[in-house]
């Protein structure tokens, strides 16, 4: 949950502080995006009041600056609470910092327009400002009376404290931890489970980004759970969610054509890595080669339309590139031991292509083009081998140049 003020960017993300499910925000700051000092929590469960709507879990929620005056609304999560396992709760603060929560503000569904059974969802607020109302909207994961499944919710407010709840976002269903950005006069809707999708107006009808030739791109990446984004003044900074130990590299979210959303590693990350350890550019295809345990890699190759390229991180990942002669109908493929995943991604195989990867023992994260991205988790499952080897089928591939870098 990011939140950019005065030239630092603060994540608030959640942790199990005791391992017996009990869920606090957790605070880190950064002026770089590269190095981060850790702050005390901000917003904390209430074991004292183990039946209170905080009493187990304090769950997603979004930060919102009015009047010199910082607005938490946060998820309340307890299954304990007769009044309900879940609401919208609200605290506010004068420094990021230090939190005093408003138990009189919480919000319950209406049972009007969302459903207020005790097991009823209602959470993950995203707070915007919409200039052509001027008033705040709220997004939130909620349950339709006599509906199954959920939906985006909606809710508004002129001063952040008192909110209507309106009527669920048209034309897409729901999904956990709504995010929400407008970039020109596009705006898009990014969840956990449900992908994301664009719309020419805050309330929607939203709609699934196509390529060219009609294929539906739904994922910014395998990743994406519980993944926010920020405005920093020039650009969208995407933070990933859940990826087990480690949070994933910053990201710049920007806007392609037809309702694509693209993804790039953030420039300060880039530079971090600052000094060539090895040019692997004239090494041959299907060769084991020795690499550090934490580096970034960058590669240049040019494909034939029926290329299959493939870097291979240790004997358990495997990333590949797979052209085709409809530069739409590129793809490229992650295989984590015996499980692959393909997603769409467009190749002009008349042009070279460009890959970032960034590898260390917690976590592989892979560009294509500065648009692309597919991530991995290999510390959980299996343990980061220190090798990479590159191999190619059908058409030709040229590597053009391969540098692995790190921090000097």
């Amino acid at each position: 949950m990011p939140f950019y003020w005065n030239g630092e960017y603060h994540v608030y993300y959640l942790m199990n502080p005791t391992g017996n499910y009990k869920i606090n925000w957790e605070h880190i700051v950064s002026k770089d995006l590269v190095h981060w000092k850790e702050l005390p929590p901000a917003l904390c469960y209430e074991p004292d009041d183990p039946a209170g709507p905080d009493g187990v879990c304090i769950f997603t929620g979004d930060i919102v600056e009015k009047d010199g005056t910082f607005h938490a609304w946060y998820t309340s999560w307890n299954p304990r609470n007769r009044e309900g396992r879940e609401f919208i709760s609200h605290a506010t603060s004068d420094d990021l910092i230090h939190w005093t929560k408003h138990r009189k503000h919480m919000i319950g569904p209406d049972g009007i327009h969302y459903a207020n059974h005790r097991e009823r969802d209602f959470r993950d607020p995203e707070i915007i400002w919409n200039d052509k109302e001027q008033e705040y909207s709220m997004y939130v994961f909620a349950n339709i009376p006599k509906e199954e499944g959920g939906r985006f919710g909606l809710l508004t407010s002129k001063d952040l404290i008192t909110w209507k709840q309106q009527p669920p976002i048209e034309g897409v269903p729901g999904g956990e931890t709504p995010s929400h950005l407008k970039i020109g006069d596009t705006y898009y809707i990014v969840s956990n489970d449900y992908g994301y999708s664009h719309s020419n107006s805050i309330g929607g009808p939203f709609k699934r980004a196509k390529l060219d030739n009609g294929i539906e791109v739904k994922e910014l990446d395998g990743l994406q759970m519980a993944a926010k984004t920020v405005w920093d003044g020039k650009r969208h900074v995407w933070f990933g969610g859940w990826c087990g130990r480690s949070m994933p590299i910053p990201r710049e979210i920007y806007a392609g054509p037809g309702g694509l959303l693209y993804t790039k590693p953030v420039e300060e990350m880039v530079a971090f890595f600052n000094e060539t350890a090895l040019d692997l550019t004239e090494q041959p295809f299907d060769t084991v080669i020795d690499v550090p345990l934490a580096y970034m890699l960058e590669c240049r190759v040019m494909l034939d339309p029926t290329s299959r390229f493939t870097i291979s991180f240790g004997e358990t990942l495997h990333f590949s590139l797979i052209a085709n002669e409809d530069p739409n109908r590129g793809q490229l493929s992650l295989k984590v031991a015996k499980d692959d995943t393909i997603r769409p991604c467009p190749l002009e195989t008349s042009q070279p292509t460009k890959i970032q990867a960034f590898v260390d023992e917690t976590l592989l994260e892979i560009f294509v083009n500065d648009q692309f991205v597919q991530s991995s988790i290999p510390n959980i499952w299996w343990p980061m081998e220190g090798t990479v080897k590159f191999s190619s089928e059908g058409g030709r591939t040229e590597v053009l140049n391969t540098l692995v870098k790190v921090r000097r």
